[in-house]
């Protein structure tokens, strides 16, 4: 109870009663104080929001998967192209060294042939 004196400033009442009377007089028509207004929406907004976080962490996360994921096989597909040039390359080089060695063989049977003739042709004289 609040004791309200002309000159005296007001005093409040202790108990279980204040407590019960300060409740109802915070939000008229409520037990205990309790509403189903906004408070309750924005508490049941925060896990919607950390879903929603987590839900486009995830969705950021397989982007940049997707795009390491690209960027690897290109990189893989550039691997395998210099690895294709290379054996290429080396099998060409190889062919063309058998056909040097090949015009070598050749060139020395015919400077053996050459010799003989002309050995032939000294013992004729």
């Amino acid at each position: 109870m609040i004791a309200v004196s002309a000159g005296t400033p007001a005093k409040p009442a202790h108990g279980k009663a204040a407590v019960r009377s300060a409740g109802a007089a915070r939000e008229p028509g409520t037990p205990g104080g309790k509403t189903d207004g906004p408070l309750d929406d924005t508490a049941e907004a925060t896990p919607d929001t950390a879903a929603t976080v987590a839900e486009e962490l995830t969705r950021r996360t397989e982007a940049l998967l997707l795009k390491l994921h690209e960027r690897e096989a290109l990189q893989q597909a550039r691997i395998d192209q210099m690895k294709s040039d290379f054996d290429n390359a080396q099998a060409v080089r190889a062919e063309l060294l058998r056909e040097m060695n090949i015009l070598r063989d050749m060139a020395v049977e015919q400077q053996k042939k050459d010799d003989e003739i002309l050995k032939k042709y000294v013992a004729m004289i």
